[in-house]
């Protein structure tokens, strides 16, 4: 009987060990050449040849994986952070690319090009997940250390970390600077060897270094005082400017209270805008409200009340569609308010299984602490708090028109939470929007509230916080995650944040928020254990890359979170209203705040034209504190007695006999 010897299985299989074999013996050609032009990088660096060595550590990287994969990647080349090609590296393959990466941030470092620098370091921290996806799934607040445990790995981790430090903390961003240097205090603590510990802080980061990092607010007055734009691509100019109310009304400060924006169109040519304001909770009481507020914002002549909600709420969102304001609270009646007749109403929804039949109702209880957007007659919902006190991952898209859900990703708090990688980790009090086409809806940051589960003796529980550092996007069309790269002058990682979408610049907005893990030392020795934020950063979608930027502002509200940041999407106008913060952490500062401040900013359609920025710096109020406009030094000074109406502030009498020309001139002032 003839033997077929093309289709013969053995010739398959040898002819298969064949290319293996020739592919890992190219596989170590490729690592060999990669070395030879770091040793010769690392010699023009001690040179101080440092655009020579730049292009030499980044030819050693093509050298190793090839001329096909641009480095850093962007989002044309593959977008994302997994890499097929990262995927398949082997630990000594990740250890070489580290290492280019690492040699070219700090070549570009010593010539001054910011940009590239933190393109480099975000390319180890991406070639670290991807080592550690090649792994057994671990939960995100569990430190990776890689089989059989590898001290170089950490050690040019941490190196990255440090040069980003630098990094942010040249361009003012002391928050993002302070939570990498933290973030390498933990990889060390973490370490099982004390051996290993003692080498990287000898070498890397000596305690001392990282203590230093946590001894600034973000921002820090004392630093923000003297903020320049020096980078326009990482930094942008900005103004936070606080609204007044003409009409006193009796509207509450509050936190954690549902907030938003709608368009009354009175004729065919006004349109008047109007700030919405529902529920939330008086910090520092167990007061929760129900009741519902507009602002006509062209007037600002006062609150009007509105018919209050059925019952009070915190933590919840509405959404703004067709003229109602939707309110999801877990339950599957779905309650919304008419924005033209101004009255509530509700409407009966429910779960589609995959054949379009009733599903079980995934929500036990009502749900809290969630992120919501909607996108093209859709309302997304993502993670929150309905029985797991860290949180949940849960995704689920209401079709609104056809009052049926559908349940996109995520795992029931009825089921066992296991670690994965391809979907979002179990969350609440995240950011979350959906871009201007309605085609990507994105999360972001937020926490796994371990503390609470501790508190309640839940599994996962700690006394230690945690909150993610990732950004993630789901494909409405393909119906997929995928994990975003942060990249530029990104914030540092938080919870609590108050966060929008504004379609008239096509940007993203973030300002201030909470973070439970990353300390804070006083001068005094008094250490907080967590962090408030007053910081505001911009994401401009219409990049083919986005990148993050610093919006430097001369003033800025006082350090707070849960508050609401909203964007009228026909001017372009940001709002801020409410929040709260720690009266600990914050001197002399309110548990909750009641007052509305715009941000403009230097963007086209940013509103920013007409802002004096070097005068506004000489008159910056800073949070509860505020710059003298004779000598600049910043302190609980006393503001201007004048027809100002207090614009200015000095520190001393004789700083207000010596500054009082210059302001009478510049701003009109009368005694």
């Amino acid at each position: 009987m003839a033997v077929d010897v093309v289709q013969s299985p053995q010739l398959e299989e040898a002819f298969a060990s064949y290319l293996q074999r020739l592919q890992l013996s190219e596989r170590r050609y490729r690592d060999a050449e990669s070395k030879l032009a770091i040793v010769e990088a690392e010699g023009f660096e001690r040179q101080r040849k440092y655009g020579d060595a730049a292009a030499k550590f980044m030819e050693a990287m093509t050298l190793l994986l090839g001329p096909e994969l641009k480095i850093p990647i962007d989002a044309a080349n593959a977008g994302g952070v997994k890499c097929s090609v990262y995927l398949q590296m082997t630990m000594d393959e990740c250890l070489t690319a580290m290492t280019c990466a690492n040699g070219a941030s700090r070549c570009l470092f010593g010539s001054g090009k910011l940009p590239e620098v933190l393109d480099w370091t975000t390319e180890v921290d991406v070639l670290h997940k991807n080592a550690r996806y090649r792994g057994i799934p671990v939960y995100d607040w569990e430190q990776y250390h890689p089989p059989p445990p590898a001290l170089e790995f950490h050690r040019l981790r941490l190196l990255a970390l440090l040069t980003a430090s630098d990094v942010f903390l040249k361009l003012g961003n002391t928050g993002a600077a302070a939570y990498v240097r933290n973030l390498g205090n933990d990889l060390i603590s973490s370490l099982s060897s004390e051996g290993d510990q003692y080498v990287l802080r000898q070498e890397v980061l000596p305690k001392s270094t990282w203590m230093a990092a946590m001894q600034c607010r973000h921002p820090d007055p004392s630093i923000h005082r003297n903020h320049q734009i020096t980078e326009p691509t990482l930094q942008v100019r900005g103004e936070w400017q606080k609204l007044k109310v003409t009409v006193h009304s009796r509207i509450a400060s509050r936190m954690a209270h549902a907030c938003f924006i709608y368009k009354s169109f009175l004729t065919l040519e006004t349109a008047r805008g109007r700030l919405y304001v529902c529920g939330g909770q008086r910090s520092g009481t167990a007061e929760l409200y129900r009741d519902l507020w507009c602002l006509d914002l062209a007037r600002m002549d006062g609150w009007r009340e509105l018919p209050s909600y059925s019952r009070p709420f915190l933590n919840c969102h509405m959404v703004v569609h067709d003229g109602k304001a939707y309110l999801f609270r877990g339950l599957a009646a779905v309650d919304f308010f008419d924005l033209e007749r101004e009255r509530w109403g509700r409407i009966s929804t429910h779960f589609l299984n995959a054949r379009g039949g009733r599903a079980e109702w995934p929500y036990r209880e009502t749900l809290a602490d969630y992120g919501a957007c909607v996108a093209r007659g859709t309302l997304y919902v993502f993670g929150g708090q309905y029985t797991r006190a860290i949180g949940c991952n849960l995704f689920a898209a209401l079709d609104i028109a056809r009052k049926t859900w559908t349940l996109l990703s995520g795992t029931p708090d009825s089921v066992p939470l296991l670690p994965q990688y391809d979907v979002p980790g179990p969350r609440k009090q995240h950011g979350m929007w959906a871009d201007g086409s309605g085609e990507r809806v994105y999360v972001m940051y937020g926490m796994a509230d371990r503390q609470a589960a501790d508190l309640y003796q839940e599994e996962f529980g700690s006394v230690e916080g945690f909150v993610y550092d990732d950004c993630w996007s789901w494909d409405v069309v393909k119906k997929e995650w995928r994990r975003e790269r942060v990249a530029g002058n990104i914030p540092c990682p938080r919870a609590e944040m108050s966060m929008c979408y504004n379609p008239a610049i096509n940007s993203t907005i973030m300002f201030g928020g909470y973070n439970p893990a990353l300390p804070y030392y006083e001068s005094t020795g008094t250490c907080y254990g967590f962090h408030y934020f007053s910081d505001t950063f911009i994401l401009d979608h219409s990049s083919a890359t986005p990148q993050w930027r610093h919006i430097i502002t001369p003033s800025f509200p006082t350090y707070r979170a849960q508050g609401q940041v909203v964007a009228d999407s026909a001017t372009g106008k940001i709002f801020l209203f409410g929040g709260y913060t720690n009266t600990s952490f914050v001197p002399a500062g309110k548990h909750s705040y009641g007052d509305i401040w715009q941000l403009v900013v230097d963007v086209p359609g940013g509103l920013f034209e007409g802002v004096d920025w070097e005068d506004e710096k000489r008159c910056a109020q800073m949070g509860p504190w505020q710059i003298c406009y004779t000598c600049k030094t910043v302190g609980s000074h006393k503001k201007c007695g004048g027809s100002c109406g207090g614009r200015v502030f000095y520190c001393t009498p004789n700083c207000q006999r010596e500054g009082w020309p210059v302001h009478k001139e510049k701003h009109g002032c009368r005694r």
